[in-house]
């Protein structure tokens, strides 16, 4: 890909995260990475993707780097992480709810026995969602079993 640059420069943009952060999280002088960022060097070494990986959990990035080999990959909740508090249940419910109004969606596409060329724009949707219904998903679950462990003291 001969414009790695640009896409890196987009993903910093869009999840709001500097050179600076993504130069620290790759172990790299700020310098060699406005390098990459700025197409001075052709090919980014793999520790930059890792590390945008690690900032921003966008799959786009495991895209890039695996090609067209079939796989996905869900980001695992931090360990350690508090997620205890109120508002955070109150965050994922709502995110559940919407998730469910997807699903709903998709059932709706199926519907009808086929999925064809009218569903063009649902199932675009429903590809760029699914991957984050699937996070929120282990979010949910490791949410949960914090919260009974918690409650259980186990």
């Amino acid at each position: 890909m001969t414009d790695e640059h640009i896409f890196i420069q987009d993903l910093l943009k869009q999840h709001n995260v500097s050179v600076s952060q993504l130069a620290q999280s790759a172990d790299m002088a700020d310098s060699t990475v406005y390098e990459y960022t700025g197409g001075r060097k052709k090919y980014v070494p793999l520790a930059i993707y890792r590390a945008l990986y690690a900032l921003t959990e966008d799959p786009r990035v495991l895209d890039l780097v695996i090609g067209d080999v079939e796989s996905f990959v869900i980001p695992m909740p931090k360990k350690g992480a508090d997620n205890s508090s109120e508002a955070t249940m109150k965050r994922l419910i709502e995110k559940r709810k919407k998730d469910i109004e997807c699903e709903i969606a998709i059932l709706n596409i199926l519907a009808d026995g086929r999925i064809d060329e009218e569903d063009k724009d649902a199932i675009a949707e429903y590809k760029q969602a699914h991957p984050e219904s699937i996070k929120l998903s282990a979010q949910v679950y490791h949410n949960i079993m914090y919260q009974y462990e918690k409650a259980t003291n186990k």
